[in-house]
């Protein structure tokens, strides 16, 4: 009896096939088939540029922190050169001040500005040499500060030009990016969609082709039980019908399924095994377990995508990415439960 039941299984696997194939509906199969795998590579081919675009996006993003914090030095260094020059005009004002009161204080006191005048008063020599001395320096100490002092100005009045025209710039340069960054957001959520409808695309054409493969299944069976006798058995000898439950078979991973895995990390530079250059968040796995594409969460070392394979990546391991050969090196082997995000 236990040979004839596998004789049976045997017939039905190799009836199968034919079946499938030459039943009708038969060419809807391998159309489905065909439907299959056309999909599949599509949605290999998308997801690589959904990589691609998130990469664009981190590094638009990136550019536009760079320019607001450059932007933000030069606002502050702008508003010191405002107050550096409003301080500069007020020190221009106290000394022509200081000047003024000093010189009334020579009129006042009786020196006047003509130098005859000042010899035809003055007791000596001596004293009228230092009264011209004196109407000299106040003269030569005002030119003196009013000069700098315009130097000064000018100079100040060029920087904020100077950092005004920087600042424009750095404004266009920022505007650029936010656009890019904005552009490449739509982008990323229009290849997302398609992604998505290419999964529930494969999602309905492996349900049409599970249920040809019952349906052929099922024929196969019934023309098998036509063509067999009706087994003997001998006096005291009880049979049992084979079980007809297959072995449970793991899906695919699911978003919130936590995996415990053992996780290495690597240094290598160069591209993955799907097209994108290395970098932080790259994760090796096998693709068997873990589908190219996959995210997860690593504790203690955050968000990462599988992007890549490797020889030693088999079953429930997974490889990250580091740019110091050392932090691989120092990280060892470490058995970790993860996160499918």
């Amino acid at each position: 009896m236990a040979a004839l039941a596998s004789s049976a299984a045997v017939l039905i696997g190799v009836a199968l096939p034919a079946a499938v194939t030459g039943a009708p509906g038969g060419h809807n199969a391998t159309a489905l088939g065909a439907q299959q795998a056309r999909l599949g590579r599509q949605s290999h081919d998308a997801l690589l540029e959904l990589y691609s675009i998130e990469t664009r996006l981190e590094r638009a993003k990136a550019q536009v922190s760079l320019l607001g914090a450059q932007k933000a030095r030069l606002e502050r260094e702008s508003a010191s050169t405002r107050v550096s020059l409003r301080l500069a005009q007020r020190t221009i004002t106290a000394t022509q001040r200081t000047l003024g009161a000093r010189a009334r204080a020579l009129y006042e006191s009786g020196d006047m500005n003509d130098p005859v005048a000042i010899l035809l008063g003055a007791q000596s020599i001596d004293d009228a040499v230092t009264r011209l001395e004196s109407i000299r320096q106040i003269a030569a100490q005002q030119n003196l500060i009013l000069r700098r002092a315009r130097e000064a100005q000018t100079r100040l009045l060029h920087l904020k030009a100077s950092l005004a025209q920087r600042l424009s710039a750095l404004d266009r340069l920022r505007s650029a990016a936010l656009a890019s960054a904005s552009s490449l957001e739509a982008a990323r959520s229009a290849k997302a969609g398609t992604i998505q409808r290419l999964k529930n695309a494969r999602a309905l054409t492996g349900r049409q082709l599970a249920g040809l493969s019952k349906q052929a299944t099922r024929a196969a069976t019934t023309s098998l039980k036509k063509t067999e006798s009706k087994p003997t058995t001998a006096p005291g000898t009880t049979t049992s019908a084979p079980a007809d439950t297959p072995p449970p078979v793991s899906g695919p991973v699911v978003k919130g399924q936590k995996l415990t895995v053992s996780a290495t990390c690597y240094c290598l530079g160069g591209s993955t095994a799907s097209g994108l250059p290395v970098g932080p968040g790259i994760m090796a796995t096998d693709p068997s377990v873990i589908p190219l594409g996959t995210r997860a969460y690593v504790p203690g070392y955050g968000n990462a995508v599988a992007a890549d394979t490797g020889g030693a990546v088999k079953g429930l391991t997974i490889d990250l990415w580091v740019s110091s050969c050392k932090k691989a090196a120092a990280y060892g082997r470490q058995t970790l439960t993860i996160t499918i995000l």
